[in-house]
């Protein structure tokens, strides 16, 4: 093999390599990335600066303030209540999938079902360090 040849050769090779990974980098950003919205960092806006941005008088802001604590209740029933359903349908689930699973199966699936929830919760961990003031009000 000559020398020019092989360096043609070795360049060829370079460049289909330079030109997938720039092919492999943009379609990647194009089509994997492209529906996903950033997340919002930081707590919501206070009511503080609703009020001062939107310029609200007194009455206008203990009217809302009222219409919040009111609403307040409604929002956490219906947020028991669809975690309270989210779970019986889970159970539901869980008891059709144990019917066809044999013991030594369940035992795994109970076993991964665990590790999942380890994961979860070192993972989640954070979140709620980050953002105290949130609270969980439905039960788990």
């Amino acid at each position: 093999m000559s020398g020019r040849f092989r360096f043609w050769l070795i360049l060829s090779f370079i460049l289909v390599f330079v030109a997938g990974g720039l092919i492999g980098f943009l379609s990647e950003r194009l089509f994997v990335h492209r529906g996903i919205q950033p997340r919002r960092e930081g707590p919501p806006p206070s009511f503080e600066k609703w009020a001062k941005e939107l310029d609200l008088s007194a009455d206008q802001q203990k009217a809302i303030k009222e219409i919040f604590r009111r609403t307040d209740e409604k929002m956490r029933e219906l947020r028991v209540r669809y975690h309270n359903d989210l779970g019986a349908i889970r159970e539901e689930i869980k008891k059709e999938i144990d019917n066809l699973l044999t013991p030594t199966q369940r035992e795994k699936l109970q076993a991964m079902i665990q590790e999942h929830r380890k994961k979860r919760e070192r993972e989640g961990a954070p979140e709620r360090e980050k953002y105290p003031e949130r609270k969980r009000d439905y039960p788990r």
